[in-house]
């Protein structure tokens, strides 16, 4: 539902939009959803309800990002502008987003013993998928990371953080070539921006709030 409405709002943006799915990498990258417009990037973790965000307490991986952040102003600066996470507020069943660190890098998930900073998560920083929809159609990139800027980020996420042997991903598209439904494996988040480009055009009239081209 929330690719879908992202999708949508891409389309009052005046913006491509596509959602890649990290399948088993999630485990990884701490997200489940690549986001992009073509020129913009995003990653975004998806929980039921509130009730489950403290579920995060047990991956390791996790608690060695929220540690490693501390360390990293450059990769906390790039982590506040794309790594979010999702879920439906148990009480309204409004689909609320936050940055990831601000929900999850807090003793109150992790324990009192995970050497973190922050008793409860920043309760102020959530927002609306609508909010989010709209920073991250926005066209000074409010929630996004250009491709340089995103490749750098997920490469420490994944070398440095989860201690992976691989520093980029391969993403599934479908191939658009045969009428068949197949996949295309795709070996780069270039690929993924090439693919988007190439395969999805951008809604018209294009409004001003919009990145993409």
């Amino acid at each position: 539902m929330f690719r879908d409405f992202m999708r949508e709002q891409s389309h009052a943006a005046g913006c491509r939009f596509h959602a890649f799915s990290f399948d088993g990498q999630d485990r990884d990258t701490g997200a489940d959803y690549v986001l992009t417009d073509a020129d913009r990037f995003a990653i975004v973790e998806f929980k039921y309800t509130d009730k489950n965000l403290v579920s995060e307490k047990y991956k390791p991986k996790r608690l060695t990002l929220c540690q490693k952040l501390l360390t990293r102003e450059d990769m906390t600066r790039y982590h506040d502008k794309c790594h979010f996470i999702s879920w439906a507020d148990s009480k309204s069943n409004q689909i609320k987003t936050n940055i990831y660190r601000k929900e999850i890098c807090n003793i109150t998930v992790f324990g009192c013993k995970c050497g973190l900073p922050d008793l409860n998560p920043v309760h102020s920083e959530q927002i609306s998928a609508l909010a989010f929809a709209q920073d991250f159609f926005n066209i000074q990139g409010l929630r996004s990371l250009s491709l340089p800027e995103f490749e750098a980020y997920l490469a420490w996420v994944l070398t440095e953080t989860s201690a992976s042997t691989n520093s980029t991903l391969e993403l599934l598209a479908r191939n658009p070539n045969t009428q068949e439904l197949m996949i295309m494996r795709l070996n780069s988040l270039s690929d993924a921006q090439k693919w988007v480009k190439d395969h999805i055009k951008p809604p018209s009239p294009r409004k001003h709030m919009g990145m993409g081209y």
